[in-house]
């Protein structure tokens, strides 16, 4: 007999479950950041670029087994945005990250880290 747990872990992945895999995505790309600051506009553009990874990635029913093999890369990948993104702004001798950077550094990444596979944008 399955167990409660279990059906749930075999289950589509809900809203919920995106929202909280945007939000670890968000704090590592903080991480990354280290001292910088993100700005409202920046973290909607984060949570604009992974959110289509992310659900796609929700809708296998052993979503949960993927995310647990593979939420490193998903942390990697975020940090690694959050770095190149601070880097951006220290260039331009500001100390807050906006969607311009990030959008930025998304794009200078593209092809650098492609172990982020199904959680991380393209």
């Amino acid at each position: 007999m399955m167990r409660r747990d279990d059906e749930d872990q075999a289950a589509p992945g809900s809203s919920e479950d995106a929202q909280t895999i945007i939000d670890t995505a968000l704090f590592a790309v903080a991480r990354g950041a280290s001292d910088a600051r993100i700005d409202l506009l920046a973290t909607e553009s984060v949570h604009d670029q992974f959110l289509p990874k992310i659900r796609a990635a929700l809708e296998k029913p052993d979503w949960h087994a993927d995310w647990q093999r593979e939420k490193v890369y998903l942390l990697a990948y975020a940090e690694a945005l959050g770095r190149r993104a601070a880097m951006l702004a220290a260039e331009d001798g500001r100390t807050v990250i906006t969607r311009q950077d990030i959008d930025a550094a998304a794009i200078k990444m593209r092809g650098y880290m492609p172990i982020a596979g199904r959680w991380c944008p393209r």
